[in-house]
C-alpha cells in the first residue's frame, strides 16, 4: 500500500485521538487509557502523540499523569463537523486530512479509485504543501488559518452548464462570509471573492464529462479566514477575513454554513436552471454591470464595459466599438474601482 493510501486511515486514527483529548480537556488522560479505549498498543499512542505535535497541537506530556491539551486547537474535525450539518447530501461523507498536496489532486484520486466516492463527498484539510489556484497559480494555505476544501459532485447536467456550478460556489461563500463577518464581499468573475479589493477567497473547479453530460466534478475552494499577515509577494493583492475584519472567525462555522448554503442553492438549481445562480451573481459582483476592465482569455486581451452575464455564465463586454463579447473563461488583470 502506497503512503498516500494509507494517510487517510492515519489522519482518521489522528482525529480519534485529538477529540479523546477536547472531550477531557480538564484533566490529563494516561496512554495506557487511550490505548485501551481506541484498542491499540501504546507505542502506537504515543506514535500519533508525536504525530499531533508535529501538526503543531499542543500535547503536555505529564510524567505519571498523561497527556491533555494546552490549549483548544482550531481543527475542522469531522466529529464537530458532522453532529452539526445539516445537508442531506454535501458534507455527509467527508475526508480529514492534516496534510495533502492538494485537496483537488486528492479527490482525483478518489475519483480514480476502485470505489467512486459519493455526490456531495468533502475533502477538507488542514494545510495543503502544493495548493492549485486558477490559471496554474499556487495557493498559500497555513495551518489553522483557513478552509481548504474540495467537493465532489454529480450533476445530471449537461458539460455546458457546469461553470454555473463553480459561479453558484462563490455566491455561496460571499453569503457566508457577509453572514459571520458583517464584511461587505465583493465576487470578481468568475470567482475570486474580494475584500477592500483584495483577495480572500479562490475557487478552481475541474471536470470530468463526455461530450453531453458531465460525469463529476470537482470544486476546490481556499478561504482565507484566520491568517494575520501574508507573504511579501502577495501582501498587496491578498487578505483574510481576521485581516478585514479585526476578529477571529471559527473556521467550522464557516464551513458548515458555506454546505449548507451551496446545497440549498444547488437544489434550486436543478429545480429552476441557471437563473438560480445567474440572478445572486449578478447581486453579489459589481463585476456584473458598468465595469471597465480588461480580461485575458489566455488568446488575447479584451477590454471593454461588463454587461451582465449570458445565460451560461460568460461576461458578456462591450468593448469600444460598441460590440458585445461573451467570454466563457479568462482572467481579469485589470478594473477601475467604483
Amino acid at each position: 500500500m502506497t503512503p498516500e493510501a494509507k494517510q487517510p486511515s492515519l489522519d482518521r486514527d489522528l482525529d480519534e485521538v485529538l477529540f479523546f483529548l477536547m472531550q477531557n480537556m480538564t484533566v490529563p488522560v494516561s496512554g495506557e487509557k487511550l490505548a485501551r479505549d481506541l484498542g491499540v498498543s501504546h507505542s502506537r499512542v504515543a506514535r500519533w502523540i508525536e504525530k499531533l505535535r508535529g501538526e503543531g497541537i499542543a500535547i503536555l506530556g505529564e510524567p505519571f499523569n498523561g497527556f491533555r491539551l494546552t490549549r483548544l486547537p482550531d481543527i475542522l474535525l469531522p466529529q464537530l463537523i458532522r453532529e452539526r450539518l445539516h445537508t442531506r447530501a454535501f458534507g455527509r461523507f467527508l475526508h480529514h486530512l492534516y496534510r495533502v498536496d492538494s485537496t483537488n489532486a486528492f479527490a482525483a484520486g478518489l475519483l480514480g479509485g476502485e470505489k467512486p466516492p459519493v455526490h456531495g463527498t468533502v475533502i477538507v484539510a488542514e494545510t495543503q504543501t502544493a495548493g492549485r489556484g486558477r490559471m496554474g497559480r499556487s495557493w498559500f494555505s497555513t495551518p489553522e488559518s483557513g478552509v481548504y476544501i474540495s467537493m465532489i459532485l454529480r450533476p445530471e447536467i449537461s458539460s455546458n452548464l457546469a461553470p454555473l456550478l463553480t459561479l453558484g460556489a462563490a455566491v455561496a461563500v460571499h453569503n457566508s462570509i457577509e453572514r459571520i463577518s458583517g464584511l461587505d464581499v465583493d465576487i470578481k468573475w468568475p470567482n475570486d471573492l474580494l475584500s477592500g479589493g483584495k483577495k480572500m477567497c479562490g475557487i478552481l473547479s475541474e471536470l470530468q464529462a463526455e461530450v453531453d453530460r458531465v460525469r463529476s466534478m470537482v470544486i476546490g475552494i481556499g478561504i482565507n479566514v484566520n491568517h494575520t499577515v501574508m507573504p511579501e509577494d502577495i501582501r498587496q493583492i491578498a487578505t483574510s477575513i481576521r485581516m478585514e475584519s479585526g476578529r477571529v472567525h471559527s473556521r467550522i462555522e464557516i464551513l458548515l454554513d458555506f454546505l449548507e448554503e451551496f446545497e440549498r442553492m444547488y437544489e434550486e438549481f436543478t429545480r429552476e436552471g441557471p437563473s438560480a445562480i445567474i440572478d445572486p451573481w449578478t447581486a453579489s459582483s459589481t463585476f456584473a454591470h458598468g465595469k471597465l476592465l480588461e480580461v485575458d482569455d489566455g488568446v488575447r486581451r479584451i477590454k471593454g464595459v461588463t454587461r451582465g452575464l449570458n445565460a451560461l455564465g460568460a461576461l458578456r463586454i462591450e468593448q469600444p466599438d460598441g460590440v458585445v463579447e461573451e467570454i466563457y473563461s479568462g482572467d481579469v488583470i485589470h478594473w477601475e474601482s467604483d
